[in-house]
């Protein structure tokens, strides 16, 4: 018999009922140091602040969990960005756990926020993650790589797009700028910067204008394929 663990998204909502209540009651809540940033806005920080430990490694993570949740009455909650099963940490605490062991309470996802941001739907886009992680040495493989984009444009018609500080959207734009894509069809990006916190913004241009400019992190690009040919 296992201890619980409840992985619960944060961002743009408050906390449900069920999210409080476990939270109130864990004996360890984990986040990182980033989302520590984020969770402060919450009212809840101020009752857990004495029991929060800020972890930023993924395996540190795992292995702290895994060293306390061998006793049946271990509850752990785990802050995640967002939905946690969206490209997010979920998957690989499932993996690691076992589902029987986990509960997850997502928020929105950061790609849900940006499309209702610039107001288009997004059932019929094509959604990937460019994010290979926090470590540079250490990156997670990934099923598209930013070099897929011109070829993903050809296929789809609309791209959302989660970015890291390696695959930033410069890059992303520099990459559609130089491609056979960009000759031929009429493609707008958007920035969705720090989407939830006090200083988020959004940035409208084509890749020309965008591969020009740096941005703030955390963000997501939306790429249009506006017609057929130019």
């Amino acid at each position: 018999m296992m201890g619980r663990l409840y992985v619960i998204g944060i961002g743009f909502r408050p906390l449900d009922q069920e999210a409080k209540g476990m939270l109130l009651r864990a004996d360890y809540v984990l986040v990182n140091k980033r989302l520590d940033d984020v969770f402060r806005r919450y009212d809840e920080y101020r009752q857990v602040e004495e029991r929060i430990k800020l972890i930023d490694n993924v395996d540190e993570t795992i292995e702290f969990i895994k060293s306390k949740i061998h006793r049946p009455e271990s509850l752990i909650v785990l802050i995640a960005e967002g939905d946690p099963m969206f490209f997010g940490i979920g998957r690989r605490i499932v993996q690691e756990l076992g589902r029987d062991n986990v509960e997850i309470i997502p928020d929105l996802s950061s790609i849900q926020v940006a499309f209702s941001r610039i107001k288009e739907p997004w059932g019929d886009a094509f959604l990937i993650s460019l994010h290979g992680g926090p470590d540079p040495d250490r990156r997670r493989r990934l099923e598209y790589e930013v070099e897929d984009i011109p070829m993903l444009i050809e296929r789809h018609h609309k791209l959302g797009i989660l970015t890291d500080r390696v695959n930033t959207p410069s890059r992303i734009a520099s990459i559609i700028q130089s491609s056979i894509a960009n000759s031929k069809f009429s493609i707008q990006m958007y920035v969705c910067e720090r989407l939830g916190y006090s200083d988020e913004r959004i940035i409208e241009g084509t890749p020309e204008s965008i591969k020009e400019r740096s941005f703030s992190t955390p963000n997501v690009v939306i790429v249009l394929k506006r017609g057929d040919d130019k």
